[in-house]
């Protein structure tokens, strides 16, 4: 089932500017009429303070009611899609001025999404009241995929006796984009080591781990995270497709 995320504020100005360098194509009708057509985005422009995109009207487009509202669809490299629709719009000569709207839908699969977690994102858990600290190779907003900084005999032992044991207070924590700042917890309330095995090509102790139980404020906090992440994630890989 695909879930949704809201783009609004300073996250607007980049996703529409990347729409036109891109010349990505944007499916456009009316919400009263199923007669939809497809465009491009010509000009980011200002006009009385507030910033609009600007679209080439097709030839037949008439100025309807003054209730009629525009509905935009679109999609990603990602096949991510979005969906917008305002009412603030004006048809000038050949140009129709769509001022930005407040937020952007962007849906996805979000329990199918799993993002390459970012360069010193770190979870810590304890098991009979020894500590371990894994190094985050991946993460969605159900689990992680992390190996261990340190691996005893015990330690390996204990955590091959845990399963399917929850582990309780769980601490994620991913890195900040300021390196002098201490970086950013998620308190995972309950989890469950579902597989923990030697990877044979890294020699690495792995352990994936699934989030049982986390709070809403957490979930909230989490959720946040991992799309600044991912915004990042899509940013820096569009930039190398280039």
């Amino acid at each position: 089932m695909a879930e949704i995320e809201k783009i609004q504020t300073a996250d607007l100005l980049p996703l529409f500017t990347e729409l036109q360098v891109k010349k990505n194509p944007l499916k456009m009708h009316l919400t009263n009429d199923d007669d939809a057509r497809t465009t491009y985005i010509t000009e980011i422009r200002k006009r009385k303070r507030a910033l609009h995109f600007l679209i080439n009207a097709p030839g037949d487009w008439q100025q309807p009611g003054e209730e009629a509202r525009l509905r935009f669809e679109f999609t990603d490299k990602e096949n991510i899609k979005y969906v917008f629709v305002t009412n603030s719009w004006e048809l000038a000569r050949e140009t129709i001025w769509v001022k930005f709207p407040e937020f952007v839908h962007r849906y996805q699969r979000r329990k199918l999404f799993r993002l390459e977690a970012p360069h010193g994102t770190r979870l810590f858990f304890k098991v009979n009241d020894m500590r371990y600290k894994l190094l985050v190779i991946n993460v969605s907003l159900g689990g992680t995929l992390g190996v261990l900084v340190s691996l005893t005999k015990q330690m390996e032992r204990e955590l091959k006796a845990v399963n399917p044991k929850i582990l309780e207070n769980v601490e994620l924590l991913f890195p900040s984009k300021d390196r002098k700042a201490e970086g950013s917890l998620v308190k995972i309330k309950r989890c469950q080591i579902i597989r923990r095995e030697i990877n044979a090509l890294t020699k690495k102790f792995e352990c994936a781990i699934e989030f049982k139980e986390i709070s809403e404020a957490e979930q909230k906090n989490l959720t946040d995270l991992f799309y600044q992440w991912q915004r990042e994630y899509l940013r820096k890989r569009s930039v190398m497709r280039v």
